[in-house]
């Protein structure tokens, strides 16, 4: 889990060591963004929130327009309380424990961007991609996982604190129209609770359709602004 989390975090900031900086946009221009922050789940994900840290791309057409690529990584784990516990049984006793699973979620995709002059520029984003979630191995006993399509849209705002540096703060919703809970399960079939069905949480109350909202702050930059 740890290995593949290491080479994850790589991919997605891959680019941000080797660029110089310069915060200014400019038409015919790159802007690339190093970000972290905290991405929540809707209730009926299953999913906690958790922390997030990637980085994106923007070419801009105009000093308003902008197209580019996007990715991230968030590192969280399952909600226990939202699956059947495992039961374990001693003689004639049966103990259930509330299991979590640890889970990696790697997004891409593609986004267009619009954003007003200035020094402090507000902005509008909307993007569209994928995902794909990874399942803990040692939990699971295999190297489990599944993808879907995700839904992006941000608003924010770019901050130039002098002519090399820039800061944006950003809030963004991603929207899992076909979010797979079912696959989420953190206990091995033969502990999970059949014996004792109503202690299990109602099946009901996870969604396929969710929307997770994410709050990041990144550095912006420009390559070759040195």
């Amino acid at each position: 889990m740890m290995r593949r989390r290491a080479t994850l975090l790589a991919m997605v900031l891959l680019a941000v060591g080797a660029l110089s900086a310069e915060a200014q946009v400019s038409p015919n221009g790159f802007q690339v963004t190093a970000h972290a922050g905290w991405q929540t789940f809707a209730g009926g994900s299953g999913v906690e929130g958790g922390v997030t840290l990637g980085t994106n791309a923007t070419y801009y057409f105009s000093t308003s327009l902008g197209f580019g690529l996007w990715t991230d990584l968030v590192i969280t784990e399952t909600a226990g309380d939202m699956f059947p516990p495992a039961a374990l049984s001693y003689g004639d006793s049966t103990i259930f424990r509330t299991v979590n699973q640890a889970v990696d979620i790697w997004q891409y995709g593609v986004h267009g961007k619009l954003q007003l002059a200035g020094r402090a520029a507000p902005f509008l984003l909307i993007g569209a991609g994928g995902y794909t979630l990874f399942l803990d191995p040692q939990q699971t006993g295999s190297n489990s996982n599944f993808s879907g399509f995700v839904a992006r849209f941000g608003v924010g705002v770019d901050y130039a604190v002098s002519d090399v540096m820039g800061f944006q703060l950003m809030v963004a919703d991603s929207y899992y129209p076909s979010w797979k809970p079912d696959r989420l399960l953190p206990v091995r079939e033969d502990y999970r609770n059949t014996r004792f069905p109503e202690l299990n949480p109602d099946p009901g109350k996870l969604s396929e359709s969710v929307h997770n909202f994410k709050f990041v702050v990144g550095v912006t930059m420009v390559p070759g602004g040195l």
